[in-house]
């Protein structure tokens, strides 16, 4: 490396070259050199975990489900986690992923061997937790309260405590209670599995169990929907709750957590987040939730149909029937003192501008009132985000839209977001105040009533809907019961008509059987019949049989008779023929013999004849010859 750097030195004094690419040189080498000692120092290069969840484009959170921390009601995902986890990961630039866990152990399992990034789920931070893991600056805090049943027994501390209390396993409420036993040894801790918060507080208000351990948020959303639930004390003081990481040497994902967090606290995020879900949980009534719940039931029925009749896309039904209940506890003829009268409590001048005639018609009060809260929405500025107009217009439906703008400048003016509901809302009782009424356009106003007015609907309007909810999951399981009832009894039936055809089968196949055994006992009979018969035929054809050879016996002994006939007949005719044979032979030969003799004779006169023939003419040949000779001598 030194040759390198000496021969580029060298390079530059024995050519005119200029400072510049000799400075773009060095600086080039030495890039390289560290480059160099880099990759020698550390040879593989590292992928950060935040990398890691960029390059997949996903962040995964592990929560259990609940609505404060992950929830889906068949429509829409909630819950506190949920909605500050989808902006940690747009925060992110990824995609937000929810693995949801029936327990804390299966949550605190899926962390450790690193199937999630981090565990959202509404989690105490405690010392053990803290120990282990790292965390997420706080987002909220909350206690821990012994809960048991409104009118039994309430123990005022730890030592009054007379039955077995209830934890979730792997809580932080097992962790602090399991500690108390060492004062308390005779605590009994029942520790519940596959359990949440929310079902231990069913438990206590069906009283299937005594006393059960909950977080102070959790307690005061369900007390609205169970109000016989009540506070025994207080176990742990303000616990934050925050996200919980693995402890590695790589802290870019913990790192870019804590950046998030602090701009969500400086943007208000958190603050607006927390409203929507704690900000209208205010002071427990228990004889107004008891008398609400009560209401559902007994007055909601009669009006129902005309609330989801006039609800609008901004103005759903439950939240017309939670607004109605707040301004007249569903009492179509309710009047005020200030005048304003029926089921919404409209004024005279308000059901004329929406062209309400009869205020104490409940049809025609309810449509203006859905009407009316409508026009609010619209009316108010586009800045104002879309999931918290209905909160402003409630206040405006309370004490005049007006006002309500009114207070939007107050919240500008004390640097804080007009535009927040919970900036908006923490300063509606500054219009009580002089020092602030006097620097706005309409004056004094009731704002601290339009905080618990609309506070009160969104209490109503939780309560309401949980009850629908419930109503429409008791009808599901009512239905799937039915269902099931129906499944079974067409199993029941068709196991029935199955017997009834196995037995109809059995009874058929029987007579069947019968009647092809009986069919079988005639064949057989018959075939026994056709047996003897065959048997009989046999034996018929056997003595034909039998007469037939003796037949042919009578015909061989007449064939060897006529043989012997017919022989006797031809030897006696071949003897006869013989004889006539003989005979004729006999006179053939003798007369043969006399044709013989008669030829000898004949030849013997032919022969005599020749003889004399040549002898006569021998005897004219020499005559002849004698004549001749004797001419020639002449």
């Amino acid at each position: 490396m030194t040759t390198r750097l000496t021969g580029l030195i060298q390079l530059s004094m024995n050519k005119p070259v200029s400072f510049t690419l000799i400075s773009s040189r060095l600086k080039i080498f030495l890039s390289i050199i560290l480059v160099s000692f880099i990759s020698a120092c550390n040879p593989f290069v590292h992928t950060t975990d935040l990398q890691e969840m960029q390059k997949r484009r996903t962040l995964i959170m592990g929560t259990t489900n609940s609505s404060l921390t992950y929830n889906y009601d068949g429509e829409n995902y909630s819950g506190l986690d949920y909605e500050l986890g989808k902006k940690f990961a747009n925060y992110l630039k990824v995609k937000l992923v929810v693995k949801e866990f029936e327990n804390l152990d299966d949550l605190f399992s899926a962390l450790d061997n690193n199937d999630i990034d981090f565990a959202g789920a509404g989690l105490t931070l405690t010392p053990n937790r803290a120990e282990k893991y790292r965390s997420s600056p706080p987002y909220y805090y909350l206690t821990q309260k012994l809960v048991y049943h409104k009118g039994t027994y309430r123990p005022r501390e730890m030592a009054d405590i007379n039955g077995p209390v209830s934890v979730l396993k792997g809580s932080s409420h097992e962790e602090n209670i399991s500690k108390s036993q060492q004062e308390y040894p005779d605590l009994v801790i029942n520790v519940l599995e596959n359990e949440d918060q929310e079902s231990l507080l069913r438990k206590i208000a069906e009283k299937e169990i005594k006393f059960a351990i909950v977080d102070s948020t959790t307690l005061a959303q369900k007390q609205r929907y169970y109000p016989a639930l009540a506070e025994a004390f207080t176990i742990n003081e303000k616990q934050p709750v925050a996200w919980l990481i693995r402890k590695a040497p790589d802290d870019t994902l913990y790192s870019a957590m804590i950046e998030f967090m602090g701009n969500q606290y400086k943007l208000g995020t958190i603050a607006k987040i927390e409203e929507k879900y704690f900000g209208h949980v205010g002071h427990f009534d228990y004889v107004d939730t008891r008398t609400f719940l009560k209401r559902i039931t007994s007055k909601l029925p009669k009006y129902e149909t005309l609330f989801k009749k006039y609800a609008t896309p901004d103005v759903d039904w439950l939240l017309l029937a939670s607004v109605s209940y707040q301004e007249s506890h569903w009492n179509p003829k309710a009047r005020s003192p200030t005048g304003v009268r029926g089921m919404m409590m409209l004024t005279l001048d308000t059901a004329k501008f929406i062209g309400v005639k009869n205020r104490l018609n409940a049809e025609q009060s309810i449509e203006g009132g859905a009407k009316y809260l409508t026009q609010l929405i619209k009316r108010l500025p586009e800045s104002i985000p879309e999931d918290e107009k209905i909160w402003f217009a409630l206040a405006s439906y309370n004490i005049g839209l007006g006002h309500l703008l009114d207070v939007r400048r107050i919240t500008k003016m004390r640097k804080q977001n007009p535009n927040s509901w919970a900036d908006v809302k923490d300063n509606l009782p500054l219009l009580h105040q002089r020092k602030w009424y006097t620097k706005t356009r309409y004056g004094y106003a009731r704002g601290r009533e339009a905080q618990h007015y609309v506070d009160n609907i969104r209490q109503y309007l939780k309560t309401l809907t949980w009850h629908v909810q419930e109503q429409e999951k008791a009808q599901r399981i009512e239905a799937e019961k039915q269902a099931e009832i129906e499944r079974l009894a067409a199993i029941e039936a068709a196991e029935k008509q199955a017997e009834i055809d196995r037995l109809a089968a059995i009874e058929a196949a029987e007579k069947q059987a019968e009647i092809d055994r009986l069919a079988a006992i005639e064949a057989a009979k018959q075939a026994e019949i056709d047996r003897l018969a065959a048997i009989e035929a046999e034996k018929q054809a056997e003595v034909t049989r039998l007469a037939n050879i003796e037949a042919e016996k009578q015909d061989e002994i007449k064939r060897l008779a006529a043989i012997a006939a017919a022989k006797e007949q031809a030897e006696l005719d071949r003897l006869a023929a013989i004889e006539v044979a003989k005979q004729q032979a006999k006179i053939d030969r003798l007369a043969a013999i006399k044709a013989e003799k008669e030829k000898a004779l004949k030849k013997e006169a032919a022969e005599k004849a020749a003889k004399k023939a040549l002898e006569a003419a021998s005897s004219a040949a020499i005559k002849t010859q004698t004549d001749a000779t004797s001419t020639d001598k002449k």
